[in-house]
């Protein structure tokens, strides 16, 4: 066989190796899986912080179908009684002008482990020693009490807003399945979280937010949600999620609704 041939040959076959063989760009290869105990979550966006968000449903064509409830959600480091860094969690639900319901929790810091978790008044969660002590009130208003074995794995699905932006996000395609326990239930979940896009999220007029977008598969085919969450500061601006043929959105405002801003006008 000619020399040419042979180089030719050669040439071709070290070229198709490398290029068929690379990875395609923007697109991970592995799941990463994310839980209390590797931590390997970016802490350092932990920030004592009070957010307000507009929650309001549309059916499948965008038509408003609901009135929007309003979630006020604040995080703050503080620390137990024992000295040690602690994550609080407080969320308040308001719809039509009443308190529809409040949750408070707390997760050790950093890694997140849940501590004990309460919605009021009906529901008290508390980890004791690698048990979940749960007193519940049921519908009928029967209290109701028992224990689940808890390896301490899981973070508390109630603080998805505040935990998204955490995740070490760095290229579209980037996949982590990251277990999640809903207090009360009998055990957690994983579930597969993917990083679908990276775009300028419009806020009003010319106004835009770098974002990357994160959407969560529930594990039902009927049911995912996409997370608008900031490059920059990890907050998560915007959520829409399906189910049951309809939309549900979670839209942060950005008005200052703390004490601390409210001015009242000389006369």
């Amino acid at each position: 066989m000619p020399f040419r041939t042979i180089f030719y040959s050669v040439s071709c076959t070290i070229f198709c190796a490398v290029f068929f063989f690379l990875p395609a760009p923007g697109i991970a290869q592995t799941l990463d899986t994310i839980t209390t105990k590797n931590q390997k979550l970016d802490v350092r966006k932990i920030v004592p912080v009070k957010h307000s968000y507009a929650v309001f449903f549309t059916d499948s064509v965008g038509n408003r179908t609901s009135s929007a409830d309003i979630w006020d959600r604040e995080i703050r480091i503080t620390k137990n009684a024992a000295g040690k860094d602690v994550y609080a969690f407080e969320w308040k639900w308001w719809r039509k002008d009443s308190l529809f319901f409040q949750t408070q929790g707390q997760c050790a810091f950093p890694s997140l482990e849940l501590i004990e978790y309460s919605k009021a008044p009906s529901l008290m969660v508390k980890n004791e020693n690698g048990t979940l002590n749960v007193k519940a009130v049921t519908r009928s208003k029967t209290d109701t009490a028992f224990t689940i074995l808890f390896d301490g794995k899981a973070f508390t699905f109630p603080m998805d807003l505040e935990f998204f932006g955490l995740l070490p996000m760095q290229s579209v395609g980037q996949k982590f399945s990251v277990p999640f326990y809903e207090p009360g239930s009998p055990k957690y979940s994983y579930y597969t979280c993917t990083v679908v896009g990276k775009e300028l999220l419009r806020l009003q007029e010319n106004a835009t937010i770098e974002c990357w977008m994160l959407q969560i598969d529930y594990g039902r085919a009927d049911s995912y949600a996409t997370f608008w969450i900031s490059t920059a500061s990890g907050e998560v601006l915007k959520m829409q999620e399906f189910f049951s043929g309809r939309f549900r959105y979670k839209i942060k405002m950005f008005s200052d609704t703390s004490a601390e801003a409210v001015r009242v006008p000389k006369k």
